[in-house]
């Protein structure tokens, strides 16, 4: 198993991409601890699913946005499983509406779930990391920071929450190179997930036109990216990103 006796925090794994990571996580050997902020009932199901099976899992309820909730994440990581070897920064939100009719309320949605959230865990965590000289951390990205026209649907205020997490990416993982830890990024495309029910169907419809492949990818298809990013065989990989979106990307 890739990350065997590794622990690993998942934000917002309560569902979606979130939980098939922590799910395959899980069955390569790691110890996962799902987070989240509202879903305790979905949260505790994830932990069960995993510990049916003989892996080893908790929740921890916490706002990424809020860094005194991040501290609390951390500190009951470490309390349960004494050390913290991978950070999957994952929770996010996406806001569907045209860039002029966008309003304050969207932007700090955005930015404080997405872009504040990924600060918050990252100034959380990494002290640890750099103690132990070891760390594997990996954002989700996202293909709106790549295409920009996605036949009706618009995320100018999230392309921005999201190409700013892409932008500290590059120097956090210069500075951390020395200290044995890689950052990196997955960016999803169209992703079959509860999420796209807040998308406009008819542009999800049009939007899958400029899929190569035809198709919505899995969650699963994120995890494995995931593990791949989170393993040894990664090891001389950082300030990366892993495009997982059926060609899109390519239009």
């Amino acid at each position: 198993m890739k990350l065997n006796n590794k622990v690993a925090i998942i934000t917002g794994s309560s569902r979606g991409i979130g939980k098939a990571i922590a799910q395959r996580f899980s069955a390569e050997g790691a110890k996962v601890v799902i987070n989240h902020r509202q879903s305790s009932d979905l949260a505790k199901n994830v932990v069960n699913n995993i510990t049916a099976i003989g892996g080893e899992a908790i929740s921890v309820k916490a706002d990424v946005a809020q860094r005194a909730q991040t501290d609390h994440l951390r500190d009951e990581t470490l309390r349960t499983f004494g050390q913290i070897d991978i950070l999957i920064s994952n929770a996010g939100i996406i806001i569907d509406k045209p860039y002029i009719e966008s309003t304050e309320e969207d932007w700090d949605a955005a930015m404080d779930c997405n872009l504040r959230g990924f600060f918050n865990v990252t100034q959380s965590i990494l002290p640890h990391m750099i103690e132990r000289g070891y760390g594997r951390v990996i954002a989700t990205g996202s293909i709106i920071n790549e295409v920009a026209d996605f036949a009706g649907n618009k995320f100018a205020v999230c392309t921005a929450s999201k190409g700013g997490i892409l932008s500290m990416m590059h120097p956090i993982a210069a500075e951390m190179a020395s200290h044995g830890i890689t950052v990196n990024s997955v960016s999803p495309g169209y992703i079959a997930t509860e999420m796209l029910d807040t998308i406009d169907s008819a542009g999800l419809e049009e939007a899958l036109r400029l899929v190569p492949m035809r198709r919505y990818g899995s969650p699963d298809d994120i995890a494995a990216a995931m593990v791949f990013l989170a393993s040894d065989d990664a090891a001389y990989i950082t300030g990366q990103t892993i495009r997982v979106n059926g060609g899109m990307s390519m239009n």
